[in-house]
């Protein structure tokens, strides 16, 4: 594969060894060009007073739309610990490849910010994390979800939650009807599905008391040393046991980032929440071309146009 900027936790520099690799790069830059005039900066206040002591946050996101005028199913799509952006400002590669795909399907797609509205570039490398899974994002993604549903052009009964690693947590997080669900939109509005990429299942797992009222795909890497599977097996276990709609999803030899469109494997050593901080993540396309074709299956079965 290809060397990579910073994708969810991912960076590097392009290296171009291999004509396959040169392909992909060419696919993955001609995506860019050709979207970057498709993607809308748009504002929506979190749900996240109840935290701040005040107003709201204000959050930025991204708005990609496909042809027509809908009304259309929509996905928000919640970014790793490295951020949504690359440092030129734009989404990275990993999240503008599954856009392109999402649209394609008939989406609407709202890629939020949850780091630069408050002054956070990264919570990877710290600890504790200055915006976490667990209080301020779950309030941006139910914001998100209130934003899209007053809008005429959107299915508001049709909307879809997806997040990568931190993002994937966020989700876990935001569907939780326990002990510690977070405030709901005023509006009543729910999400239709979630899914979630690699996300940290450890705190849905120790608490008994989790569940999720909808459909929830989780699809993670046997090999990932970042946020490991074994606690999601866990997860699952109970609950099946429970009826609950959850599958798993697991790809042999995978590590996190397995989703990458550019990128090799390689190790991290700067992650602040894990002992030791090093832990290994990049592409892996048989997992990849796997995933992309069993998470449009989900989204057509749960919340197709």
């Amino acid at each position: 594969m290809i060397g990579t900027l910073p994708l969810c936790e991912m960076g590097g520099n392009p290296q171009n060894s291999g004509v396959a690799r040169r392909i992909m790069l060419g696919a993955a830059l001609a995506f860019v060009a050709g979207h970057a005039a498709a993607q809308e900066s748009v504002r929506f206040p979190s749900q996240d007073a109840d935290i701040t002591g005040g107003a709201p946050t204000e959050i930025e996101a991204r708005l990609y739309k496909p042809d027509g005028t809908g009304p259309f199913p929509a996905i928000v799509g919640m970014h790793g610990c490295s951020g949504r952006d690359w440092t030129d400002g734009r989404p990275s590669s990993l999240y503008r490849a599954w856009t392109e795909r999402f649209v394609g399907l008939g989406f609407i797609v709202l890629l939020v910010d949850s780091f630069t509205p408050r002054g956070v570039d990264e919570v990877c490398t710290k600890r504790p994390q200055p915006v976490t899974q667990v209080l301020q994002r779950p309030r941006d993604a139910y914001g998100a979800l209130a934003w899209l549903a007053a809008r005429p052009d959107i299915r508001a009964d049709r909307v879809v939650l997806m997040g990568w690693s931190h993002g994937g947590g966020t989700v876990l997080a935001t569907l939780d009807t326990g002990r510690r669900a977070v405030p709901r939109p005023p509006s009543g509005a729910q999400f239709r599905a979630a899914i979630a990429f690699y996300p940290g299942c450890r705190t849905a797992e120790g608490r008994a008391d989790w569940k999720t009222p909808v459909p929830l795909m989780i699809l993670n890497g046997e090999a990932d040393d970042w946020t490991p599977v074994e606690p999601c097996y866990r997860l699952i276990a109970r609950t099946d046991a429970q009826g609950q709609p959850v599958e798993l999803k697991t790809y042999h030899g995978a590590y996190h980032s397995f989703d990458a469109v550019l990128g090799k494997i390689r190790q991290r050593g700067d992650v602040g929440a894990k002992p030791g901080g090093t832990v290994t993540l990049g592409p892996d396309p048989a997992a990849r071309a796997d995933a992309v074709e069993r998470v449009a299956s989900f989204l057509l079965r749960h919340a197709g146009p």
